[in-house]
């Protein structure tokens, strides 16, 4: 079943059609909340928030358009929100102060992501992370996105180099 199908079913009162919505949709919106917030803990409150906002307004939502966007701008909105209420607020880098997350494990992925985070425009950060954590393909970024298969491209491979920079030192 399709997304617009999907959406048209929530609108209807079917939760079975928001749990399978969520499942082929909650790691690019968990990603795309990520990039605005830049904060693991933040981006899964915005997750929450943005698909209570789905099933809210599903009855909004047109059928034909493009669902993979619709749902990317309430996470974006959600996203840009908590950044709003949050900026009074200062970071801390898990690196500099791991006890104080209760561990002394060092999550290397995190860890990636947190590099990719603090060094990456807000653009590239996603399209890499839905490149490469997620697994989707270019020409499905640019659609999602609504950019071109060649900006995407290039934004990746500027993404990448920038990583294999910052690794490198």
């Amino acid at each position: 079943m399709n997304l617009d199908n999907l959406i048209a079913n929530i609108s209807k009162g079917d939760t079975s059609s928001f749990e399978k919505l969520y499942e082929k949709t909650k790691k690019t919106t968990y990603h795309v909340a990520l990039s605005i917030v830049r904060d693991r803990s933040l981006a899964e409150d915005v997750v929450q928030s943005a698909y209570l906002s789905i099933l809210r307004n599903a009855a909004t939502y047109k059928v034909g358009t493009n669902a993979n966007a619709w749902i990317y701008t309430i996470a974006r909105n959600e996203a840009l929100l908590v950044k709003k209420r949050c900026e009074r607020e200062f970071p801390v880098n898990e690196q500099e102060n791991i006890a104080m997350f209760g561990s002394k494990q060092i999550d290397e992925y995190g860890l990636l992501i947190d590099t990719a985070r603090r060094i990456l425009p807000e653009d590239e950060f996603v399209i890499l992370l839905l490149i490469a954590a997620d697994g989707y393909k270019r020409r499905e970024i640019s659609e999602m996105l609504s950019l071109p298969v060649s900006t995407v491209t290039y934004k990746y491979q500027c993404a990448t180099e920038k990583m294999r920079k910052a690794l490198a030192e």
